[in-house]
């Protein structure tokens, strides 16, 4: 399922409201000629519409992530797919996940041996969480990121940051934009 656009392809405009708010907001020095032109499309408000459409490049979010990955030779390569999914299960940034772990583990490749956990999640001084896979890791921190930050109305990096990692926040913060620009590049080549 593809990430909705933040603006609709199609605006409608109608000039018998403009007109309205024009005169209620006490701009009555309108022209005799547009006020006719108002005037006849509430006869006919079909001619008062105008229709204007927006272009906008849909993304192939699996090859993003697919070429990301690839580039930074991470083991999280072959679980694009869950990365997607995740994010569209709890509402998610399909690039929060994949750009926390890269800034806490290098995508994936400086992890706790066996731990699958490539997201810092869970992990304090000599005490850490271990996944069984990397599919259970991404779901479960997915999950709680939805539930401890989304659902607060943390859902940005910028949001995340200082309560994520609280001793370091503006250093992640940066790390973490830095892999957000590096697949917003990819989303205009691909």
């Amino acid at each position: 399922m593809q990430k909705k656009p933040r603006f609709r392809p199609t605006v409608i405009v109608f000039s018998a409201l403009v007109y309205a708010v024009a005169v209620l907001g006490g701009m009555t020095s309108a022209r005799a000629e547009d006020r006719s032109r108002v005037l006849a499309s509430l006869e006919a408000p079909e001619a008062a519409l105008e229709t204007v459409t927006v272009d906008y490049k849909q993304i192939d979010r699996e090859k993003v992530l697919e070429a990301f990955f690839e580039d930074l030779g991470s083991p999280l390569k072959p679980n694009v797919k869950k990365f997607i999914e995740v994010a569209d299960k709890y509402g998610l940034d399909y690039r929060l996940l994949p750009a926390i772990s890269c800034m806490e583990s290098t995508c994936g490749k400086r992890i706790i041996p066996g731990s699958y956990n490539p997201f810092g999640w869970g992990i304090h001084s000599n005490s850490y969480i271990s996944f069984e896979s990397f599919d259970e890791a991404i779901e479960t921190v997915g999950k709680g990121l939805a539930e401890k930050y989304a659902s607060k109305g943390y859902d940005t990096p910028e949001e995340i940051a200082p309560i994520y990692t609280p001793p370091n926040h503006v250093n992640w913060l940066k790390g973490v934009n830095f892999f957000y620009s590096e697949m917003e590049t990819l989303e205009g080549q691909i």
